[in-house]
Formats: C-alpha cells, structure tokens, sequence
C-alpha cells in the first residue's frame, strides 16, 4: 500500500514539473534599447537590373527515378522561383561570381501538393545576376524529394508527402554551410541521409514535424551527407512550431541563427504578436542554443503595422558585413500562412534592429535575399534578390552609407 502511494506521489510530482516546465517554455526577452534617432530612410535601388531567368530543369523524382513527368523546364516564362539566398564573390569561385541556392515551387503554397515534390535544394550561379544555370559537375536538386513512405502525415486532408523547404547558406571559412528544413519527414528517413554520429542519432531518438539540416561542401558541387542543426521537439522549440524560414550568418566569432515561430500562445510568448524572431547562436555551426535560450530580436519599429494591424514577420534573410547586421523580412498575416509585403532592417549588435519604414514592396512579396558584394570605410554595396509569391526573381543593388547607419543607430 506504502509503495503504491509513494508512486502515485513520484507521478504526481513529475507532471506538475512537466507542467511547471511546459509553462516556463520562453525564449528570452533582449534587454531594452532606446532610441529617438529615427531609422534609416529606404534603400534606393538601381534602375539597370530586371528579371531573373534560371535555366533549368525542376525534379520532383524520388531519389533513384527518372520520371520524365516530373522534369520541368523552369526557365524563361515558365519560370516558378522560390527562397533565393545569394552569395557574391568579387573575384569569381570556380569561375562565377554569384552563387545562388532556392527552391522550385509551382502555386500558391498550400494550393497545389505536388508543388512539394520540387521544393528542392537546388544550385546556381551567374556573371552577372540575371541569367543563371547548374555549376558544372553538380545535377539539380542535391537533394531528392522524400518518398510518401519516408513522410509523416501532417493532416487528415492532404496525401502524405513531406518536403524540403527554406534553403539557405553562409561562406565561412573556405566552406559552404548549406541549411534547409525538412518538414513531416521521418526520423528514420533523416537517419539514412544522416551522418553517422553521436549528435544526429541523439537529436532523431523521435520524429518531429520539422528539421533544420545542414550539407557542407568546399566546392559548391560535391556535398557531404546531411547534420542535424535542430528539430520542432523540446527542448529546441515549442512542440511543432514551425521553425520557419531559419536564416544564418557567421560575424567572425561564433555562427548566429534566425528563424521566425508563430505564436501558439501564452505559454511560449508573452506578447501577442503573431509571431517572433528568434536568435541562436553556434560554435560550430551545427549545436545551436536551445529555445529558452535563444532570445527574442526587437525591432525598434513596425513599420508593417501601419499596413495591416495583423502583419507580422512570416519569412526572413539574414546578411552580415563589416560589423553590420542586416534582415530581409517578408511580412504578412501569419494567421493566413503567407506574406504580402518587404522590409529591410539594420542592426549594431544582431538583436535589436530598426526598420527601414518604407516597404520595398507592399504586395505580392515572399522571402527575398540581400547580400553584401563590395564595402570600403564609407560604403557598403549591396544585392538583393526580390522574390514575389507569383514566383519571379528580380536582381537589384544598392548602396548602404555607414556614418548615416552609425548615426541612426544613437
């Protein structure tokens, strides 16, 4: 009798620690930051660029088939682009200057399923921005759609496909760092892409509705097997959020990562904003901190609230250079799972930003790209891949003054 009521006392004990900890799931709040300097005006872009044209084949094929119904031709006017990140090297890599990572994605999210199937990492590169093709050596997507039997069932709806999505990647080092997101694919699907070690096998003990993988290469065309960044599981993020639009950068110290989570409630945000930015940061590129110990990015306005009071951040693009931090946001009604409009934002220290407080585009925008190209003492010259949600690609460039950055930021 002793023991049985001991044990239920033990149960009883756990969960109201389970709860207590359930309760206390916060990321953290940054310390405040005061300013009555007004932030930067908008960005000028030149008027010289115009539309991308990416000439390539789109597969949706499982790894190992070679349906040629699920080839699509993707260039000129059939163009459907998605989730551009862009890296520049002034003096060419490999023989070009601008190498591109995004996905193909035919509809409107949520419209067509079989647009999953071509949500899939792929590379390009160009001269000169506008007109893009596979590297040589490399065959597009580097990686293959999941097969329905490797996918969870994300509702009672929609047949069962998971899908890669949110591509991005940073240059440090003489290496590429490539992170994308998985969603509704099996721990034991990742396993088998996975590298064998210690630290994957741990972090897909359980399947989660997301995971960030990472994919390295020094050549941009050969890529290793896949890592584990982090997954929609505690102690990473609340249960199932969505890990959205996951951003990197690395400032010369340490790896720092962005993402958007939607609010789900009180017991992970206590504001009520639809959603938050969340900063992490890494040693290594693969061990990011924890949810609760990741904080919340503060924007010192919102200029998007003007727009629609609902808006909040639905996908970012992080970039950084010579000690300046900077957030391509494209903002929406998360409720609606989408975006409409773009900002740019700037920052001194990665966690509190302002806003350029007039939009590059206030319709029809999706998660676009900045990237430095050239900076000196006075300029930083910038470049902007401008993704819609009808699935064009725009090329632009602009220039950033520091002294005026510097003296927004007091």
């Amino acid at each position: 009798m002793f023991k049985n009521i001991l044990a239920v006392l033990c149960l009883g004990s756990l969960l109201i620690s389970c709860n207590r900890t359930d309760e206390s799931f916060y990321a953290q709040d940054p310390e405040n930051f005061e300013s009555s300097v007004k932030p930067l005006d908008s960005v000028a872009f030149d008027d010289v660029k115009d539309n991308v044209n990416i000439h390539i084949n789109a597969n949706a094929n499982f790894s190992g088939l070679k349906d040629a119904n699920f080839f699509l031709d993707i260039a000129n006017d059939n163009h459907s682009y998605c989730h551009p990140d862009v890296l520049y090297f002034a003096n060419g890599f490999h023989g070009f200057k601008y190498w591109m990572v995004f996905t193909p994605y035919f509809g409107a999210v949520g419209t067509t399923q079989n647009s999953k199937r071509y949500e899939n990492p792929s590379i390009v590169v160009s001269n000169d921005g506008i007109t893009w093709s596979t590297p040589p050596g490399l065959i597009n997507p580097i990686m293959n759609a999941p097969y329905p039997q490797e996918s969870l069932k994300e509702n009672n709806q929609d047949p069962i496909q998971g899908f890669w999505s949110d591509v991005d990647w940073v240059y440090v080092n003489n290496k590429f760092y490539l992170y994308y997101r998985g969603s509704f694919i099996s721990a034991q699907a990742l396993k088998k892409r996975a590298e064998k070690n210690t630290s994957n096998l741990k972090k897909l003990e359980t399947n989660a509705h997301r995971t960030i993988v990472q994919q390295t290469s020094v050549d941009g065309v050969n890529w290793s097997r896949i890592g584990i960044a982090f997954t929609s599981n505690p102690p990473f993020t609340p249960q199932n959020n969505h890990v959205l639009s996951p951003s990197f950068i690395h400032n010369g110290n340490e790896f720092i990562s962005y993402e958007v989570e939607l609010n789900l409630g009180k017991k992970n945000f206590k504001g009520k904003d639809g959603s938050y930015v969340i900063r992490r940061t890494s040693n290594d590129g693969l061990n990011f901190d924890y949810f609760k110990q990741s904080k919340i990015v503060h924007f010192a306005n919102k200029p998007w609230l003007a727009l629609n009071p609902a808006y909040s951040p639905w996908h970012i693009q992080a970039s950084y250079v010579d000690g300046y931090y900077f957030l391509c946001l494209a903002i929406g009604d998360v409720k609606k799972y989408t975006s409409e409009a773009l900002y740019i934002a700037y920052s001194k220290d990665g966690l509190h930003y302002k806003v350029c407080p007039k939009a590059i585009l206030e319709h029809n925008a999706y998660r676009s790209a900045i990237f430095p190209m050239n900076s000196d003492e006075k300029i930083i010259h910038m470049g902007a891949m401008i993704a819609t949600k009808s699935g064009e690609f725009r090329y632009k460039e602009f220039l950033l003054n520091k002294d005026k950055i510097d003296k927004s930021w007091k």
